[in-house]
Order: C-alpha cells, then structure tokens, then sequence
C-alpha cells in the first residue's frame, strides 16, 4: 500500500542533535478550525504568523532548548502513534520558523544549508512580489499609536448598535435612490466613456480623488476594527504598516492587518475582512442622500454620484469579489475556517494531478477534511480562471490607453505568467526525483492534454464575433398615409400603437360630412337623370336619349370616385405585423389631412440588418452568400441565423454595406 507520509528522511542525522527552542517575544493562541484545534504562533517583533495543528505544535512546544530534536520527536511519537509529525514534517515546520525568525538554535553549516531552502522559497516569493509592476505596495509609517489613541471612538462603529446604525444608513441611501429612479437611470445612461460620461476625460480627477479619499476610509476601518477585535480578546491587534499600493500605475493606500489572524472568533475576523466593504457602504449611503437633495449641476452632485458609484458599484464588484485576493476572499476564508484557501486550493489541485493523474504515491495532501477538499477545487479552478480574465483585461485597457506600454508589459507578463511557469515545470516534469518511477506517463499525460489543447483551439472550427454598428429594419414595411382628409371621432376609431395587426384590418376610422353630402347629392342627380333617359325613350327621341346617357355615365364614375374617397376613410394595412404610430394617441379629435402620416406596419419576423463593412468586419471575413449570427447588442442572447445578402441591382463592391436577410 503506499505511503503518503513517509516516516524517516535521509537528512534527519543534520537536525537530531540540534536543541532549538522558540524565541522569548512569540506568542502562541488558540483557534477552532471546523471542529479541530490549532494554534497561531506570533512574533510581535516582526508580524509574523504561524498554524500549527496539535500534533506540529506538541512538537515545537517540546523544543525548550534543552532535549535534542531526535528526544522530542522520538517523545511525539511515543504519545501521539501516528499523528505525530514525520521526519521530514518536522524539518520543513523547523526550516519554516527558522526562516522566519522565530526558532532559536545554533544551526552547524551543513544543518544550514538543509534550512536554507525555505529562506530560499521565501526570497523567490519576494522577488516574485517586487517585479510585479501591477500592483506594488509601498509601507510609509506606522499608525499603531494613532489606533489606540482612536480606537474607543471610532471602534464603536464595529459593534450592534453601529450595524444598527449602518443598516439605517442603507435602508435611507435606497429611500433616497428608489424616490429618484427615472433620474438614476438617466444617469446611469451616461455613465460611460461618452462626454458626460463618468470616466470622461473632465470627470476623471473627481473620480480619482472620490477613489482615493473613499480608499482611505475603507482601510482605515479594516485597522480600526483590527484594534478594537484585539484589544477585546488580548491580542493586541497591532497595525504597524500603512502606506501606497500602485495599483496598474494608480497609487491607493493600503493597511497591513494580518494580525487579525490571531483572532481567536472567526466572526471578529470576518468582520475585519468586511470593515471596509461596511464603511464604503455607509459612504455611498450618505452619498446617495446628497445625490437625490443636489441639483445636477452642482459640484456636490457630482462628486456625491462618483462617491456613490466607488462605494457602492466597484466595492461590491470587487472587493466584495471573493475570486481576487481582496475584502472578499478573507472573509470567505475565515467563514470556511480555511486558513491560505488561494495557496492551499493550488497546492490541491498539484495533489490532485500528481497522484491521480501521475500517480505518484508519496505526496503530502493539504486538504485536512473533505470538506475543505470541494472548496479547494471549485475555489482553485475558477480564482485561477477569474484572474487569467482580469489581469488580461487590464493589460488590454493599458494597451489602449497608452499602447507602448501596453506592449512592454503584455511582453513581460507573457514572459512572467507563461514562459517562466513554462520552464519550471518542464524542468520539473523531467527531471524531478519524485517522478522518477512514473515520469513516462506524466511526460505523455501532459503532452496529451497540451495536445488536445492544441486541437480544440488551432483546428476546431470555433464561432467568431464581432460588434459592428449596423441598422435593423423589418424585411416588409408599409407606410400608412392618410388618402382623404376626415375628422377621427373617438380613441375606438384609432388602433393603439405597438399592436399586431392582420393584413386588411382597420386602423383609424374616419369621417367626412361633405363627401357624404355630395354623394347624396350625385345620387340624387343619377336618378333624375334616368327618370329623363326613361322619358326620351319612350318619345323615341334618340339624340336626346344619347346625351343623357353619357351625362348618366359620368355621375356613376363620379359616385365611385366618392365612394372610394369615403372607403378610404378606413385606413387599412396592407401587411400583417405590428403597427407603430407617434400620433396614434393625438389622433381621437384631430382632422387628418389627404397624405398625412400615420404610421406604419412592419413584422420582425424577417428582418433586415444593414452593416457598415469597416475595420471591424473586413470584406475577406464576409462574403455575399455566409451564414451568420445575429444578436442585438444589449439583448438577451437570442441568436438569429442569417445570410449575408446584397440588394438587388447592387454591386457589392460599390456599396460598402453587408445586407444580413435573416431566414
């Protein structure tokens, strides 16, 4: 059967006789994680911090300086079977503190170089953090004695009566909003890169300044309720780091308050996580009530709607965000009780491959639960995917702005996030010691999937898109126009618009008193002008009779010509769809004039979409005769099959317009 976690390692005789103990300054408190009890080792002097479960902790606790390691692990596994910690568990938990400076010993030079290889690890990490040109943090002083000068005011916040107090804030920003919703709409229209548009050139400094001073308050109560949560279970809850982060070039201020890890109650340290979230909402509140009291033309309008979109719109999207390593993704980890649940979610994901798909044996599983192992797969699988998605879309907006740039960096993120990756783990994948006995079938499982890659991305034929502007119109129209003039009576001669209508059906209904008079009378005069034609003939006068039978003529053709006009008092639709008319409502009283407008009937059953053929869809791409794919730009994704068409009696090389005729 094989072993996961093999007991003895070959560099145990360098650390045996070694009596180191823990330095005087650490601190050890205790923690419940899903039901098991760890402990969290601190060293103030340095704000460095340690889990250990009970087993690694039994271990260290035992280091006082006088028993040698081989005594204290040897005492371990007489008390604890097998949970005590392995041979080389309990060198990498030595190298680990040693690296950071909270185990003492007097290290022989050989012992030091085996020790070497965590500080090692922990410099690549560094210099891995330092060329990172997106986001670089700078420290600029320690604010730990304004806190305790502060904290009894201004912690009053993180507690019920201040939740009260934030959710009544809420509950009146939204008051305010709901009473404005025609006008926050109309806003929110112009929030875009148009001239009026929040990120418009003339509005960029209100919102940079907007986002510094609204960044300064959220870190501000991440340390604030740091120090009332440590003060009020000993801890201490020290801040010491506050200071710039370059975030894509744009300087914001940060605040180290790791040492809410200390915290004994999960729920403090979650609380910790969401102070800044809370604050940034109690902000867009008050901003939101300005907002709504504020005519649109003042300065403090506008600065109240960029406070309220930083706050409220962009706090929620990303710090509240837990796929990013911000405000979120602490508060998950400390709700799930997974402590490092973005480190240990990869290092999951590793064990995974590596023992299932490779099937190496000895490999050291990091999750402790089943539990933690569903979240550390579906959280590894699309933090990885989310942040792919974001650090391009930030590489691509600094390549619009500024495209120099843009292109030293996508050169050297390239180069950073998939060449050195790249080499690393080739270089893993073939010469590793750990693959020694499995190395043919991981060499041909990653060949394979890189392979399949290949073929799913390169051959497959994949659906492209591209947005284009373009003009849709119902493939059959009918304009509706008044023929003769008349008087619409009431709203129920008129068809309301927007309402699908049948080929011949009504749609307004007219009337005209005069046409209806003169018809009389023309009718009239026809029956006068038989009762003649019928006397002529009986005296057999011919001459007459021939005359009045052409007068009788020309007064039916007159009385048809009326009759038409007043059937045309009916304006009918020649097509089936929907009707649409501007006036439509305007109409119940008016008098229509002979060619007046009314509207007009179109289905949007087969619809034609009239492109620009431009940069954005080259003529090579389309050509007369392809299928196609439409979808309106906003809509739900409703896609429309379509062939790219030309109007008849068009060259398509004059016209520079695609016509897509959907089917």
């Amino acid at each position: 059967m094989p072993v996961d976690r093999p007991t003895f390692s070959e560099s145990w005789y360098r650390v045996a006789d070694m009596r180191p103990r823990l330095r005087p300054t650490v601190q050890v408190r205790r923690q419940h994680f899903r039901g098991q009890m760890w402990y969290v080792i601190q060293d103030p002097s340095n704000n460095q911090f340690f889990r250990l479960n009970d087993a690694a902790y039994k271990f260290i606790a035992l280091l006082e300086g006088r028993r040698t390691v081989a005594e204290v692990w040897k005492i371990c596994n007489e008390e604890l079977g097998d949970n005590a910690p392995t041979q080389g568990e309990a060198i990498q938990l030595m190298g680990q503190l040693y690296v950071s400076n909270l185990l003492l010993s007097e290290v022989p030079p050989d012992t030091q170089s085996l020790l070497n290889r965590y500080r090692k690890r922990v410099n690549r990490e560094i210099r891995g953090y330092l060329t990172n040109l997106l986001f670089i943090r700078i420290p600029l002083f320690d604010p730990d004695r304004f806190l305790d000068r502060w904290v009894s005011l201004f912690g009053k916040v993180f507690s019920i009566p201040g939740l009260i107090l934030l959710i009544g804030m809420i509950c009146a920003g939204l008051y305010a909003l709901g009473h404005n919703i025609d006008r926050l709409i109309s806003d929110s229209s112009n929030a875009s890169f148009g001239q009026e548009g929040i990120l418009s050139p003339e509005n960029l400094p209100y919102l940079y300044l907007c986002f510094a001073l609204v960044k300064v308050f959220h870190e501000f109560g991440h340390a604030f309720s740091c120090k009332k949560f440590g003060l009020q279970e000993g801890s201490g809850g020290e801040v010491h780091v506050l200071g710039i982060m370059f975030l894509v070039f744009a300087p914001f201020p940060y605040v180290d308050a790791s040492s809410s890890w200390a915290l004994r109650s999960k729920w403090h340290r979650a609380v910790v996580g969401a102070a800044g979230v809370l604050v940034e909402l109690g902000i867009a509140s008050i901003a939101a009530i300005v907002w709504a009291n504020t005519a649109d033309t003042t300065l403090a309008n506008k600065l109240a709607y960029n406070v309220m979109f930083i706050a409220g719109v962009s706090t929620i999207l990303f710090n509240g965000n837990p796929l990013l390593r911000y405000d979120g993704y602490y508060i998950l980890s400390d709700l799930l009780e997974i402590p490092n649940l973005a480190q240990r979610s990869k290092e999951y994901i590793y064990y995974v491959v590596r023992k299932y798909v490779w099937g190496v044996r000895q490999v050291r599983n990091p999750a402790h639960t089943q539990g933690e192992r569903a979240w550390m797969i579906a959280y590894g699988i699309s933090s990885t995917i989310y942040r792919v998605f974001i650090c391009a879309a930030i590489l691509l907006f600094v390549a619009d702005q500024l495209f120099m740039l843009g292109a030293v960096l996508a050169i050297a993120a390239v180069f950073a996030w998939v060449m050195v990756p790249l080499g690393k783990f080739f270089h893993y994948l073939f010469n590793s010691p750990e693959l020694l006995r499995v190395r043919s079938r991981a060499i041909g499982s990653t060949f394979g999937v890189l392979v399949a890659l290949i073929v799913g991305i390169g051959i497959v034929p994949w659906s492209d898109y591209e947005k284009t502007p373009g003009v849709v119109e119902p493939a059959h129209i009918a304009m509706i126009y008044a023929e003769t003039p008349g008087f619409v009576l009431s709203s129920a001669d008129v068809v309301p618009t927007d309402t699908k209508v049948v080929a011949k059906q009504t749609l307004v209904s007219a009337v005209n008193h005069e046409l209806e008079l003169l018809l009389t009378q023309r009718k009239a005069d026809l029956r006068k002008l038989e009762a003649e034609r019928r006397e002529a003939s009986d005296k057999r006068d011919w001459s007459t009779w021939q005359g009045i039978e052409t007068q009788i003529e020309a007064c039916k053709t007159e009385i048809q010509g009326i009759q038409h006009r007043l059937d045309s008092l009916k304006i009918k639709t020649p097509i089936t769809g929907e009707f649409y008319s501007p006036t439509a409502e305007k109409l119940p009283g008016a008098y229509i004039n002979s060619g007046d407008q009314i509207g007009l009937v179109g289905s949007m059953d087969d619809v034609i979409i009239r492109v620009v053929v431009g940069q954005e869809i080259p003529s090579t791409e389309l050509k007369i005769g392809d299928r196609v794919e439409l979808r309106i730009q906003g809509r739900p994704p409703q896609y429309r099959p379509a062939i790219a068409g030309q109007p008849a009696g068009q060259e398509p090389e004059m016209t520079g317009v695609i016509y897509a005729i959907h089917q």
